[in-house]
């Protein structure tokens, strides 16, 4: 198994209804993004549109893909955190 497939095996305890982006997209998104610097959820909105083409190559994304924004970065990661709790 690779990062990406352990990425994709987490739960996504969201409500169907309402869900835009995979979570396994974001998760990747947040720990590429931090590991190169991008750290809170405005910077990660701006890694994706600085890498916004290697992302699209790197993940096999469809071009037209619209990336998530600061707010839905902010939601996931206090939902992931909620969950721990």
């Amino acid at each position: 198994m690779n990062l990406i497939e352990a990425i994709q095996g987490v739960p996504d305890y969201r409500h169907a209804r309402g869900i835009r982006h995979r979570l396994w997209i974001i998760l990747t998104i947040v720990l590429l993004g931090s590991c190169t610097g991008y750290w809170g959820y405005k910077p990660l909105a701006e890694f994706t549109k600085n890498h916004r083409l290697s992302l699209i190559k790197l993940l096999d994304l469809s071009p037209d893909i619209q990336f998530p924004s600061a707010s839905t970065f902010r939601n996931i990661m206090m939902s992931i955190r909620n969950v721990e709790s």
